[in-house]
């Protein structure tokens, strides 16, 4: 019997991965809401102003994609990413890196260059749907540890008590804003020093902060300052404020997903930060190599 602990987006994946090969698991979960609650969903081929692919992104996202689409049709949204420039400096660098880019080029005009293989994956409905397939396929839930293999999915709460102890991190709050734009009808993700993702029926997620300081829960009036700069700097409509939420990153090595054994504890899978939406599947499928 395995049992992972934790059942955000990490915990489920590995969880529902390691079911799908045969094996026996069960989930210890408080059901409190973490950032995987919360979290946009963006799936970015190519983050940051450097344009740098995301680490072994092409082959991540050929087990992420097909394994959310298992679960359901309307899980992941695929959309289009118009990196916009910040100047012309930007433009010539993008220029020097375009051969490392190129599988991602859909297109290069004044305004930026267009990504392909983007979109966002609606998270809490993933959790939803992931919980109900795992509980249909036999899984058990449980309120706390009850012995065997273990597999700690704790996200940033579990790194900043110190479940596994010598991991450093060096997580980050970020928050997030739903705002209602009427009749815009904006239908790509724009991304330049914060990104917004059009969800539908008027609505837009805008985003986000990082706060690395001030890792206490709750939205802030600061956070919300700094993400309606985000919003302005893409459009000078008018809006409506919906919604405003915040979660923290579980960051150890820059986003990528750390899985490590320590005896006496168990499996620790956790620092998939931003990007969790395009690892968690793979370290599914990695653990169960381990476990299978």
């Amino acid at each position: 019997m395995v049992e992972v602990i934790g059942f955000g987006l990490a915990g489920a994946c590995v969880a529902l991965q390691l079911q799908r090969a045969g094996c026996e698991v069960h989930v210890v979960d408080d059901g409190g809401k973490g950032s995987s609650h919360v979290a946009a969903g963006l799936v970015n081929p190519v983050a940051g102003r450097n344009f740098e692919p995301s680490w072994e992104v092409a082959d991540a996202w050929k087990i992420a994609l097909p394994f959310y689409q298992s679960l359901g049709e309307d899980l992941f949204h695929s959309m289009p990413i118009l990196r916009l420039w910040f100047d012309e400096k930007d433009r010539l660098k993008f220029e020097r890196k375009r051969e490392l880019v190129k599988p991602w080029i859909d297109g290069v005009t004044d305004e930026g260059v267009l990504w392909s293989e983007g979109g966002w994956l609606d998270c809490p409905k993933f959790l939803t749907v992931a919980r109900e397939e795992f509980l249909k396929n036999g899984g058990e839930l449980k309120k706390a540890p009850q012995g065997g293999a273990q597999i700690w999915c704790a996200g940033a709460a579990g790194l900043i008590r110190g479940d596994f102890p010598g991991v450093e991190h060096r997580s980050a709050k970020g928050e997030i804003l739903t705002v209602r734009i009427p009749d815009w009808r904006e239908d790509r993700i724009l991304n330049r020093a914060g990104w917004l993702i059009p969800i539908g029926d008027d609505l837009y997620r805008v985003g986000a902060t990082y706060d690395w300081d001030h890792l206490e829960s709750g939205p802030t009036e600061e956070g919300r300052g700094k993400v309606e700069a985000v919003l302005r700097s893409f459009t000078d409509r008018d809006y409506e404020l919906v919604d405003h939420v915040a979660g923290i990153r579980p960051i150890i090595d820059r986003s990528r997903p750390v899985v490590r054994f320590q005896k006496g504890k168990g499996w620790m899978v956790n620092g998939l930060g931003s990007k969790g939406v395009i690892y968690a599947p793979r370290v599914g499928l990695e653990l169960v190599s381990r476990f299978g």
